[in-house]
């Protein structure tokens, strides 16, 4: 298989990178260009970023005392707060995030031979999958949600929000007020699109990085008829040094990512509350029903997507050393083996993805990993030896 190493890793992110160009977030190499991108992001940011954010709170502050117009405008506002969070995230750290995606080009993260190829080559098809397939989803809740009030009185706006100009159908403040709502919620859908599917390519190409490695981890001292030390050597440490590249190429995304990802995580939570409440008042109604219903899918796609590809990290991560002990280990010599174990003893401490702070007590796959309940287990001193004494005993906790 004949693999053009760059054009595959830009599929990653070239997609992503494509659409928030569009918003004026990365960094320009002419003045001219500077000056009109700054003017253009700018304008977006204030006019239909902060603007919607702004007549999105005065219709809750105006309508405080009536819950279903604070749950209609408040599901909204509470995805263009993190769809905000986002863009002004990625505009601060745009040429660190550019910088990140040459790393991602490194020769050190280069498959080797017909094998590796397959396991990259799934993992590009995998990201892009996920790129049009959530892109597909979260159009189709926006389609919902603008054109449903239409079907059901056509004489209101698609949104709840505070509108300025008279709101009656075919003036020039309806019309105004119309295109407004469908612009800027538009906007809003295209960068979670963008960055959500981004924040898993990342993910994605992280866990592909780690099969690649216990790949090379299975395969040490099995290569060659007769073990030659000092190459097998050679081989260990260009596993410890693939290793390192990828614990660093993971916290260099996670210092990037985790302020907006922690933003959206709470935001989202929001809007499932707040959706759940409108279903229950508005269930008779089938059409509004399904609304919400659509939007809450959504909602809990993006959510379960962040969280699941980090928990694949973690759950691959902590495979590893099991990797390392299926290699023909057994006739290396003591100073292989020492180098070995060391490095064993470094796999132990898994690569985790974490929100809010960099402690060790919350991260990404505690929402959704298989691995949830083990991970909790192993936290807590009491359980954790009431579950390891079962293990010795043969008995499995499920």
């Amino acid at each position: 298989m004949t693999l053009n190493f760059d054009s595959e890793v830009q599929v990653f992110y070239k997609g992503q990178k494509r659409i928030l160009n569009f918003y004026s977030i990365w960094p320009q190499e002419t003045r001219c260009q500077r000056l009109m991108h700054s003017i253009h992001f700018w304008h977006v940011f204030s006019f239909w970023i902060m603007l919607f954010n702004l007549i999105l709170m005065l219709h809750i502050v105006i309508n405080i005392g009536n819950m279903n117009e604070i749950v209609k405008g408040f599901f909204v506002l509470a995805t263009c707060m993190a769809y905000t969070h986002k863009v002004y995230s990625v505009k601060v750290n745009n040429v660190a995030l550019l910088q990140l995606f040459q790393d991602l080009h490194a020769a050190h993260f280069r498959p080797e031979d017909a094998e590796e190829e397959l396991i990259f080559v799934a993992a590009r098809q995998l990201s892009y999958a996920l790129y049009k397939y959530y892109g597909i989803i979260s159009v189709t809740a926006l389609t919902m949600l603008l054109i449903t009030q239409y079907a059901i009185d056509n004489t209101q706006l698609p949104l709840a929000t505070y509108h300025p100009f008279s709101a009656e159908r075919g003036t020039f403040g309806y019309i105004f007020m119309y295109w407004y709502q469908c612009v800027a919620l538009s906007l809003s859908c295209f960068v979670n699109i963008s960055f959500d599917s981004l924040c898993c390519s990342m993910f994605i190409f992280i866990k592909c990085q780690l099969d690649i490695l216990a790949l090379r981890l299975q395969r040490l001292g099995y290569d060659c008829d007769e073990i030659v030390e000092l190459q097998l050597r050679d081989q260990l440490k260009h596993c410890i040094e693939h290793y390192m590249r990828v614990v660093e190429l993971s916290a260099n995304i996670e210092t990037l990512i985790y302020k907006p990802i922690s933003s959206q995580i709470f935001c989202s939570v929001l809007v499932l509350t707040a959706n759940f409440y409108a279903m229950s008042l508005l269930s008779d109604d089938k059409l509004v029903f399904l609304k919400f219903f659509i939007y809450q899918s959504c909602m809990l796609i993006q959510v379960f997507i962040l969280c699941y590809f980090a928990g694949e990290i973690v759950q691959r991560s902590t495979e590893l050393p099991h990797e390392l002990y299926k290699s023909n280990w057994v006739h290396w010599s003591r100073s292989n083996r020492r180098l070995m174990l060391m490095f064993m003893q470094r796999l132990d401490t898994a690569i985790r993805i974490r929100t809010f702070n960099a402690s060790h007590a919350f991260d990404l796959a505690l929402f959704s990993s298989g691995a949830s309940l083990e991970l909790i287990i192993l936290r807590c001193p009491c359980i954790s030896c009431a579950y390891k004494s079962s293990q010795v005993r043969g008995f499995i906790i499920e």
